[in-house]
C-alpha cells in the first residue's frame, strides 16, 4: 500500500502540466524577463522564460526570425539548456519591422485558442522547424505568444488530441502561462509560452529617441479595435488529463531532450 501511495504521488508531482485545484497556476513558467529598448531608431523586444521541464530539457537551438516578406533576418529564436538544468527560450525581435505587417485572427498549431491572446488580432510570424511567433500590440496592450511543436509529444496527441492545457500564472508585473498543445497529426503538438507585457514594457519610454517615434513603432501594427486579452486558464477534462500526465511521466523518466520538428 505505501509503495502504491508513493508511485501514485510522485506520478502527480512530476506531472509537469498539471493543474493541481481546478484553475490553480503551473509551476512550469519559472520566470520571465523582457525589455524593449530603442536600437539605431528602431525598437528591439527581449523575452526570456525560464521553463521547469523535470528530468527533460531542451535541445539547445538558434533559429533566426526571417521578415516574411523579405529576405533579412529581424530577430532569433533561441532554445538554451545549461548545465544547471534549466532550459529557457529567449526571443529577440525588431519589433519596427514588423510594424507594417497585416494582423489578423490565428491558432496554435494544433488550431485551437491562443491563450491570451485568444480572438485578438495578431502577428503570427512563422519560424523555421514549425514555430510560430505572436505578437498582439495596441495602444495600452502588449502580449508576445511563441508556440514550439516538439516531435516528442506527437505520441500525446495520439492519445488525447485536441487540447491546450494552459494555466495562468503572475510574476511580478507581467501574467503568462506555459503550457502544452496536442493535435491528432505529427507537428500540432508541443509547447507554447505566452505572456501579456502590458505592465512590463514602458509604451511612453523616456526619450533616449523621440518619444512619439517610439511609440508609433510600438503601436504602428496595432488593430485600431480595442483589444481585451482573455485571462481564463486552459484546463482539459481529468480522463484526458490523466492520459496526458502518463505519457509525460515516461517522457520525464527517460530524461527525454525535446527537440523542435
Amino acid at each position: 500500500m505505501n509503495n502504491r501511495f508513493l508511485s501514485l504521488f510522485t506520478l502527480v508531482l512530476l506531472s509537469l502540466f498539471a493543474v493541481s485545484c481546478g484553475n490553480a497556476p503551473s509551476n512550469v513558467l519559472k520566470n520571465v524577463q523582457v525589455e524593449a529598448r530603442p536600437v539605431d531608431g528602431d525598437v528591439i523586444l527581449d523575452f526570456n522564460a525560464e521553463l521547469d521541464l523535470g528530468a527533460m530539457s531542451f535541445s539547445s537551438i538558434a533559429v533566426p526570425i526571417i521578415h516574411p516578406q523579405g529576405s533579412r533576418q529581424i530577430g532569433q529564436l533561441e532554445l538554451v539548456s545549461t548545465l544547471g538544468g534549466k532550459n529557457q527560450l529567449h526571443v529577440e525581435l525588431n519589433v519596427s519591422e514588423v510594424s507594417g505587417l497585416r494582423s489578423g485572427m490565428a491558432t496554435l498549431p494544433n488550431g485551437n485558442m491562443i491563450p491570451l491572446i485568444a480572438n485578438n488580432q495578431t502577428i503570427a510570424i512563422e519560424v523555421g522547424n514549425g514555430a510560430k511567433i505572436y505578437l498582439t500590440l495596441a495602444d495600452q496592450v502588449a502580449a508576445l505568444g511563441v508556440a514550439l511543436p516538439i516531435s516528442a509529444f506527437d505520441s500525446i496527441g495520439q492519445s488525447v488530441p485536441g487540447l491546450n492545457l494552459f494555466p495562468l500564472i503572475k510574476i511580478e508585473n507581467i501574467i503568462g502561462t506555459a503550457g502544452i498543445f496536442t493535435g491528432a497529426r505529427p507537428g500540432q503538438n508541443g509547447i507554447a509560452v505566452v505572456a501579456d507585457l502590458s505592465q512590463a514594457i514602458n509604451l511612453n519610454p523616456a526619450p533616449v529617441v523621440p518619444a512619439s517615434s517610439l511609440r508609433m513603432a510600438m503601436v504602428s501594427s496595432a488593430v485600431r479595435e480595442e483589444v481585451k486579452l482573455d485571462y481564463r486558464s486552459h484546463v482539459v477534462p481529468s480522463k484526458q488529463k490523466a492520459k496526458m500526465d502518463d505519457i509525460l511521466y515516461k517522457l520525464h523518466k527517460r530524461k527525454t531532450v525535446l527537440r523542435m520538428r
